[in-house]
């Protein structure tokens, strides 16, 4: 639990971060503070103590409290610069591999590495923002939280790129801001199962789709617009969508519901591996073989698919290589003063892995 002070420097950190009180501009006194914040002329000057001797603020006697422009103070400069990197997750499914890449690249260029998620939850995502821009981060690469959404913590990007501070995005991008970003071509993936399902002759088949995700969505039009192009009509039942917050609650229930009709889709295509791996489970429950009833394709090639039984036809995703090349593209721009060009993005183009989950239809 965090001290009280503690609480108060955070913050006025944050008024400086923000843009509230602008450098050399005064900000409240003791005693109105103590009446903003609920809290002892102790804790204030505990508070007052650390942040001056952190060069957020200075004192003019007589005068008061005023913002330090921090960032132009020589104790700022450090022989090692920082790059923020907030992704969705951390610790499993394909994301050890894409920090992995970005750690090894930084830490072989004398950078240092402030990680944090967000578990793709947009309080996460302002409070980690708010940390990051905190620590005076040389440059920030963000995974976007729920991109299919309006994002309210659009200020904090607003005063990066105000600020100069170089930020890239992976897997995902802000269509409101323009700065390079490092995607997989996540249409043309959905294009590539549904064509997948076609040549092995099913016509009958079903999509999973997680669309407060920009990725999800583009696989979900990417598959829709194949079958279009194969003269396919998909009903509500042949098009499943979740949230985030849904994946263990919601969804296997949908799931179950579609794939235990007597005319249940003969070939399935997921959102991503783990939701493969959930189907995969599923259809076992009800006595379904998989691939000789139900193909299965997933997305992402993760561990999960060469270890699953059976081995999990699936598309590709750069993981490692996004890492270091995002890793790469940050440092450019921090060491060029954040000078990027479109060229700087870049789409990956993903590829069909086919393994034994998918055969023809009988």
């Amino acid at each position: 639990m965090k001290h009280k002070y503690e609480i108060v420097k955070e913050k006025i950190i944050n008024w400086a971060i923000n843009g509230k009180y602008k450098p050399h501009e005064k900000i409240p006194t003791e005693s109105e503070m103590m009446d903003l914040f609920q809290v002892s002329r102790h804790t204030i000057r505990r508070a007052l103590s650390d942040l001056s001797s952190e060069n957020y603020l200075y004192r003019i006697q007589g005068s008061g409290i005023y913002m330090s422009d921090f960032k132009q103070n020589e104790s700022y400069l450090k022989k090692y610069k920082n790059v923020g990197v907030l992704t969705t997750y951390i610790s499993n499914y394909i994301f050890p591999d894409i920090i992995g890449g970005i750690e090894d690249t930084l830490y072989d260029n004398s950078y240092s590495l402030l990680l944090s998620s967000t578990r793709n939850n947009m309080m996460f995502e302002n409070r980690n923002l708010n940390n990051l821009l905190a620590h005076k981060v040389d440059g920030i690469i963000i995974e976007p939280t729920k991109s299919a959404y309006q994002n309210p913590n659009m200020g904090y990007l607003n005063n990066l790129i105000e600020q100069n501070v170089p930020f890239i995005t992976i897997n995902s991008a802000y269509p409101q801001i323009e700065v390079p970003s490092l995607c997989v071509n996540d249409f043309k993936g959905g294009q590539i199962a549904a064509e997948c399902f076609f040549n092995l002759g099913h016509k009958n088949i079903m999509g999973i789709f997680k669309v407060d995700d920009l990725q999800g969505v583009y696989r979900m039009n990417g598959f829709i617009s194949e079958c279009q192009k194969n003269d396919v009509l998909l009903d509500q039942d042949q098009i499943i969508t979740y949230l985030s917050e849904e994946t263990d609650s919601v969804l296997p229930g949908k799931i179950k519901r579609v794939i235990n009709k007597n005319e249940h889709p003969t070939g399935v295509f997921c959102y991503n591996d783990e939701i493969a791996f959930m189907v995969v489970n599923i259809a076992h429950s009800l006595d379904l073989k998989v691939p000789e009833d139900i193909s299965v394709i997933g997305f992402d090639d993760s561990q999960i698919s060469k270890i699953m039984n059976p081995r999990l036809t699936t598309i590709t995703h750069p993981k490692q290589r996004m890492g270091i090349d995002a890793a790469k593209l940050i440092i450019k721009l921090v060491n060029n003063n954040n000078k990027f060009s479109k060229s700087d993005s870049i789409l990956y183009e993903p590829e069909l892995i086919v393994r034994d989950s998918t055969a023809p239809i009988d």
